[in-house]
């Protein structure tokens, strides 16, 4: 069995878009700055030489 089967998620799906809807009603609503999309590349970048590490 590979690992990745034995990891439980930390949420669903469902709960995932949830999440995400309740960021950008934050966002809209000026509680949390807003991010661009150069951020969101800026923090993939991170995220997947972070991924290579752990590997």
């Amino acid at each position: 069995m590979s690992v990745a089967a034995n990891l439980e998620r930390p949420c669903t799906i469902s709960e995932s878009i949830m999440q995400s809807c309740k960021e950008v009603e934050n966002m809209r609503e000026g509680k949390t700055p807003k991010r661009s999309l150069n951020d969101l590349f800026a923090n993939i970048e991170k995220w997947s030489k972070v991924e290579t590490y752990c590997i």
